[in-house]
């Protein structure tokens, strides 16, 4: 209580309309990052971690559209505990935080915060003593993921990107946009990605956002590199309910073993 009191005066001494971001705290906080953690405790063996990473809810609100399936994935998978993770910025519906900004939900996965979670996951690592790392990141999620495994080699040992940006600049021009955007693409990380990662990127076939193309040329890329990548075109749109969600959770449990 006395920490929420001294919150709200320092947003009363800085004006109503000051922007004011404050470090996550308590005990599901790694390296800034607030999660929410599903399966057996840390110190229970060295079980597959698989991290949830959610998307840039760009319409507002708590981002923990993903705890549910991340909760299922660990009741439904043997010696594995499933992390819902915030990006930097963003929060859930319980009142967790995340340190850091999430940009006005916009320009969502630029170098910083992809270093944020790269931290995080490799601190999860640690403190699971997880024998392998299995990662399923959708929209933003996914172009975070997609950076990390290939900036950061044999962190993440599985890759599944739902709805996934690839290319920031293909991405853009598909919608209209131009520049003046920082996100890092994952396309231009492939080369880092170790040739034993397998990789999934599924795509709704009417999603109108990050169109089916994005990851199509992705995973072509990606092959002609030799790494073990494959595109699964389904049914529905961008949202991760939308037929997405399934096909991308079974990919990666075909990873968690």
């Amino acid at each position: 209580m006395r920490r929420i009191l001294l919150r709200l005066a320092a947003v009363a001494a800085l004006g109503l309309n000051a922007a004011v971001a404050f470090a996550c705290e308590g005990g599901n906080c790694v390296n800034g990052l607030a999660y929410e953690a599903f399966g057996p405790a840390p110190g229970i063996g060295s079980p597959v971690l698989a991290v949830f990473v959610h998307g840039d809810v760009s319409d507002g609100g708590p981002a923990d559209y993903l705890y549910s399936y991340a909760q299922r994935f660990a009741a439904s998978h043997r010696n594995v505990v499933a992390i819902a993770l915030l990006r930097p910025g963003y929060y859930d519906r319980a009142g967790k935080r995340s340190d850091g900004s999430d940009n006005g939900r916009r320009d969502t996965f630029q170098s910083g915060n992809n270093r944020a979670v790269s931290g995080a996951i490799r601190e999860l690592r640690r403190i699971y003593n997880a024998r392998a790392v299995v990662a399923l990141g959708h929209s933003g999620g996914a172009g975070t993921l997609g950076v990390i495994a290939g900036n950061d080699p044999g962190l993440i040992n599985g890759l599944v990107l739902a709805s996934c940006p690839c290319d920031v600049p293909a991405w853009r021009a598909s919608r209209g946009r131009g520049g003046g955007f920082s996100s890092q693409s994952p396309v231009d990380y492939l080369s880092g990605i170790p040739r034993a990662t397998p990789i999934v990127a599924v795509t709704g076939r009417s999603d109108d956002n990050t169109r089916p193309e994005l990851a199509g040329d992705y995973v072509a890329k990606a092959q002609v590199l030799g790494l073990n990548a494959r595109f699964q075109l389904v049914g529905g749109g961008h949202g991760f309910s939308s037929g997405v969600g399934g096909a991308a959770v079974s990919a990666l449990g075909g990873m968690a073993r």
